[in-house]
């Protein structure tokens, strides 16, 4: 019988060139798969912001929507609101009232140049 062990027979400089080769490669591909691949670090950092973005978004909404809750519960109980409301959004006036509409003099100057 062979002895295979007589035909690898390396030196300690082969065997450890060998070590850090191997060595070296693995830690490459680990690198780039660890930044680069469909769960690297930075589709997660993209991911992260995404989420963070979002989230704002979650909450500004929700902001708003208790705000309109509040405007639609005000629109109708009050009566005061319902009146600033239209006399303010919608442009109405009572009957007999006069309304004044003034420019200001920058308006004006603007206008001319």
């Amino acid at each position: 019988m062979r002895n295979f062990r007589g035909n690898l027979n390396l030196s300690k400089k082969h065997k450890k060139w060998m070590f850090f080769a191997i060595t070296g490669i693995v830690s490459v591909y680990l690198l780039i798969s660890f930044l680069f691949y469909d769960i690297g670090f930075i589709k997660y950092m993209k991911m992260r912001g995404e989420y963070n973005r979002i989230s704002e978004d979650i909450k500004r909404l929700q902001e708003g929507n208790k705000n309109l809750r509040e405007e639609v519960k005000l629109l109708k109980t009050d009566p005061d609101y319902i009146e600033a409301y239209a006399r303010e959004k919608l442009g109405l006036v009572k009957e007999g009232e006069i309304i004044y509409r003034f420019e200001d003099e920058g308006e004006d100057v603007r206008r001319e140049k």
